[in-house]
């Protein structure tokens, strides 16, 4: 070969194939460099094992915190949506429509989207299985289940709130005319019809029962969810939720005819419950994180609830026996 024609080995000459480098951790979430030669970008999949820096280590504690204040919110507007018209004497709109009726209204507008958007934190809504009751998806089935509840908790809390307001007027009735509820005994028992059989039994605890399948379903959804380590303020954010919701389950049970013997009973079996929902499904957690601050979020914050419920329905009973607030005479 002429020395005048002598090239370089190729090695030497060949331009390196062009790199997409990315600038920031936002960046790095939606782009991956193509490293087989061609350069170039491409979109990773959502199906990827390993998540990014950017998705391990800011993400997923911002959903952390997210659902601790759902969670949080959830209880706290429950709570007071639910004991305010109770223990409060609330103005009258009129004699036929009651101060304690209007707030109710605003209950299910409140609490349901709240309810709502605990359930859609789940991982499981995202990424279930795809067959997994015959042809409906993991989260088809769990909408399917979530919605069963939310109709219940409507459909009774309507009934309950109807009852509720209906009953006024014939109560300022028979009051006003004890005569005539002495000639006509259905008056009386057109007022107890609206006030025990359907208020008190019928709506409380079938409204009540809605809300307890949604807080089911939210056990299902979140029971392969793993979270955390959680930072201090959601660990505060999320302990405080759990125990307003604990306060929740003690007060209804105080407050429903024969509402302790089922809140005693409910809280010991929906412990357990959460308990072995953990220890049979440990996730590569020790005691599945039973012992943990929030790495298994939603079971443990149900778990702390029962506890706390069940320690405050116990000293109720110590003190007044199996009386509810009403037969105890807290309550007129």
């Amino acid at each position: 070969m002429a020395h005048d024609t002598y090239e370089l080995p190729s090695i030497y000459t060949r331009q390196p194939p062009e790199q997409n480098f990315v600038d920031s951790e936002d960046e790095e979430e939606e782009i991956i460099i193509n490293n087989d030669g061609r350069g170039g970008m491409m979109v990773p999949p959502s199906s990827s094992v390993l998540p990014s820096r950017h998705t391990s280590y800011k993400e997923l504690h911002t959903e952390d915190n997210r659902l601790a204040w759902l969670l949080l919110g959830t209880a706290f507007f429950t709570l007071i949506m639910t004991v305010i018209p109770v223990v409060a004497d609330l103005p009258n709109i009129s004699p036929w429509f009651t101060g304690d009726a209007l707030w109710r209204f605003f209950d299910p507008l409140i609490t349901l989207p709240l309810n709502l958007f605990v359930i859609t934190r789940a991982d499981t809504m995202t990424s279930g299985r795809s067959n997994y009751w015959g042809a409906l998806s993991e989260a088809s089935v769990t909408w399917l289940l979530w919605t069963v509840g939310a109709g219940m908790y409507c459909q009774f809390h309507g009934v309950h709130t109807a009852a509720a307001l209906f009953k006024h007027p014939i109560q300022d009735f028979n009051i006003a005319h004890p005569e005539l509820v002495a000639q006509y005994p259905v008056l009386q028992e057109m007022y107890l019809n609206m006030q025990t059989t359907w208020e008190h039994y019928i709506a409380h605890y079938l409204y009540a029962g809605g809300a307890m399948i949604m807080s089911w379903v939210q056990l299902f959804a979140f029971r392969n969810q793993v979270h955390g380590p959680l930072p201090i303020v959601t660990k505060v954010v999320w302990c405080i939720g759990s125990i307003i919701y604990g306060l929740l389950l003690a007060g209804v049970a105080i407050e429903f005819p024969h509402g302790l013997i089922v809140g005693l009973v409910y809280t010991i079996v929906i412990g357990f419950i959460c308990i072995a929902m953990m220890i049979f499904n440990r996730k590569n957690l020790p005691r599945g994180g039973l012992l943990t601050m929030g790495r298994r979020m939603v079971i443990q914050f149900y778990l702390g609830a029962c506890v706390l419920g069940l320690i405050v329905i116990i000293i109720w009973i110590g003190k007044y026996g199996l009386l509810n607030r009403k037969a105890a005479g807290i309550a007129v």
